[in-house]
């Protein structure tokens, strides 16, 4: 079986500056763990869920401690 037979049509990417966010929000709505990164027609990444998730916890992370900085002083 050929894996054009398997592949989603339209397959779901995104371009190397779009946001955090943006990825967040089309691995939502197409229910995908992994996003191809396309520049000019070329695959130049993937990034997944997971890289997803890291970035998430890591910002929340700061948040908190600058939260509870902002609260001790």
């Amino acid at each position: 079986m050929a894996v054009l037979e398997i592949v989603s049509h339209p397959t779901i990417t995104i371009a190397p500056d779009g946001t955090l966010k943006r990825a967040m929000s089309l691995m939502t709505r197409h229910r995908v763990r992994h996003l191809p990164v396309i520049a000019n027609g070329d695959l130049v990444g993937i990034v997944s869920i997971g890289d997803v998730v890291k970035h998430r916890l890591e910002d929340l992370e700061t948040e908190s401690n600058v939260l509870r900085d902002a609260y001790a002083r």
